[in-house]
């Protein structure tokens, strides 16, 4: 597989799903996987053929390290590259989030005081999250999951 030529710089994609294969094939994803990092730098250096007998199982291990790649790109906190049923998304993860902030919102605090500087994360009562960094006492949200 050839790497693009386009090499963009990372500028941090919005959270969502990036290639939607719940109907197609595991190769098929892996290959758009490939492409979509190849876009962004990631180099795949061999040429791989559908008949070569490891087809399926190269795709595949090349397709993780191209999730590798955009993992060590991404410089958001608490969001990563993920495939799920043949698909790729880029997920927030409150859990981790919730174990790593400073300040998390509670029934008892909603939030933080005003002199905390950091990140924190809200979480309502219907659960859904927002993740917040707090500069020079204003909120700037880094992403929000319903």
């Amino acid at each position: 597989m050839q790497n693009n030529s386009t090499n963009s710089k990372y500028n941090h994609p919005p959270i969502g799903c990036y290639i939607d294969e719940s109907s197609g094939s595991a190769d098929d994803c892996n290959r758009r996987t490939i492409d979509f990092a190849s876009d962004y730098g990631f180099k795949a250096d061999f040429d791989l053929q559908e008949d070569d007998e490891d087809y399926s199982q190269i795709l595949s291990d090349t397709a993780d390290d191209a999730v590798d790649f955009l993992n060590d790109q991404e410089t958001r906190s608490f969001l990563s590259w993920r495939f799920e049923d043949n698909s790729l998304f880029l997920l927030p993860n409150p859990d981790s989030a919730r174990e790593d902030v400073g300040f998390v919102s509670s029934k008892d605090q909603d939030y933080p005081n005003d002199d905390y500087e950091g990140e924190w994360l809200h979480v309502s009562d219907h659960g859904n999250a927002t993740l917040y960094v707090r500069e020079d006492g204003r909120d700037k949200e880094i992403w929000s999951i319903v």
